[in-house]
């Protein structure tokens, strides 16, 4: 991946005011947006209400939006555009929630957010004539199931020229999220039922299968590099003591810094679990049902929404280091499926304060999440990624560097044959 990127000219001060005023007065409006979600969570797939009321309110907008895209029912895509020709950019926005915690992740900001950035847009790309086209794109089922990664399968984001999104964290210290890959795995053990106290060498038990499986797992995380991790919970081992169980299921998360590096994680998992049901006597089945590739940040733009952050948007300079720096000081734990759209077009998922006391999935998230603090934070980051999306329609140079600096990133990563 290409390096630290050369500093472009900003968007005049006139401009940027004149942005920051369109989010601004949209504030209360967007809020109601965003408490809507927080207060209605819906896990992955079952966005019905988020996608319904982002998608309604664009359109009384003006803006044309399909819903049920690319092979999710509560995915949409929403188009605006004044004149014809120009660049196509994107902002995505997530809505879904987390079982039991709700918006323990603070998708609900991530929506605000990108809302924000295309308001903003739409009012430059009107009030200035400028031509291209701006997307906002609704993702479902980022948690756990690759929402992301099933609509890039089916074409999403092709023809983009940048696609940018944000995320909430407990501090700023580096500009974007660089995650890893990640393989989702559904198990699935199946024994024979006996009487477990008058039969049970008749039987064949579904739940040692998987607790076989849980325990070789964790002996396997012995034998992995630092930077890889197994996690995995068991969903369902068996309904009664005196009772063999003849079915067992878990998920399972495998994590790597690279999508090759994951394969090769997969590869000695299966190996566990196919050890497992053949110790305990059971038959197994494994559905590797969603891949969060890793995302290529593009440094082009993540320099130049660091730039907006500190030089117009009231950040220090110590809150946001470099990007290079970041790199060689955090090691992201997470994974996202943003890496999907970062394999197909130019794209950074930046990152805003909102000065919750923990990381994301947990209640103190969650409760920071709703707070006016996180929504004024969203808010910020939806300016700083409008302007560096400004640039990217306007600034012909800019977006050179940034295609250019995409195509390197593929050529490396084997997408890419020239």
């Amino acid at each position: 991946m290409a390096q630290q990127t050369q500093n472009f000219p900003l968007q005049s001060t006139e401009v940027i005011n004149e942005l920051s005023k369109v989010i601004d007065d949209a504030s209360d409006e967007l809020r109601k947006l965003n408490l809507e979600i927080f207060n209605n969570p819906e896990i992955a797939f079952q966005e019905v209400k988020a996608s319904k009321l982002l998608s309604d309110w664009l359109e009384n907008r003006g803006w044309t939006v399909q819903r049920g895209v690319y092979g999710i029912e509560t995915a949409f895509e929403a188009r605006y555009s004044v004149k014809e020709g120009g660049r196509t950019v994107c902002f995505n926005a997530e809505y879904d929630a987390l079982p039991n915690v709700g918006h323990a992740c603070g998708h609900n900001l991530i929506a605000t957010s990108a809302v924000a950035s295309a308001v903003a847009i739409e009012h430059m790309l009107k009030t200035h004539n400028i031509p291209g086209t701006v997307v906002l794109m609704g993702t479902p089922a980022e948690e756990s199931e690759g929402g992301k990664w099933l609509m890039a399968k089916n074409g999403a984001w092709k023809g983009f020229d940048s696609c940018v999104m944000t995320h909430g964290m407990p501090d700023f210290s580096t500009p974007v999220c660089c995650t890893k890959a990640s393989w989702k795995m559904r198990a699935k053990f199946h024994g024979k039922s006996a009487h477990a106290a008058a039969g049970p060498w008749t039987g064949r038990n579904a739940c040692d299968a998987i607790v076989q499986a849980y325990n070789g797992i964790a002996l396997l995380r012995q034998h992995i590099q630092k930077s890889e991790s197994i996690q995995g919970c068991i969903l369902e081992a068996g309904k009664a003591a005196n009772l063999i169980p003849d079915y067992a299921e878990g998920v399972f998360s495998v994590r790597a810094e690279t999508v090759k590096e994951a394969e090769a994680l997969r590869g000695r998992v299966e190996g566990v679990f196919r050890g497992a049901a053949e110790a305990t006597g059971c038959k197994v089945e494994m559905e590797w049902f969603a891949l969060y590739e890793d995302v290529v940040t593009n440094d082009t733009l993540a320099e130049q929404y660091r730039q907006y952050m500190i030089q117009h948007l009231g950040l220090q300079p110590e809150q946001m280091v470099p990007l290079k720096e970041a790199r060689a000081l955090h090691d992201m734990g997470g994974s996202s499926d943003f890496g999907s759209c970062s394999y197909i077009c130019p794209g950074i998922q930046a990152i805003f304060d909102i000065k919750a006391p923990d990381l994301p999935h947990s209640i103190g998230f969650r409760e920071s999440a709703k707070g006016d603090v996180a929504h004024t934070e969203a808010l910020r980051a939806g300016k700083a990624n409008a302007l560096i999306t400004l640039d990217v329609l306007t600034n012909d140079e800019f977006a050179q560097k940034m295609k250019d600096e995409f195509r390197a990133a593929m050529k490396e990563a084997g997408r890419l044959s020239e």
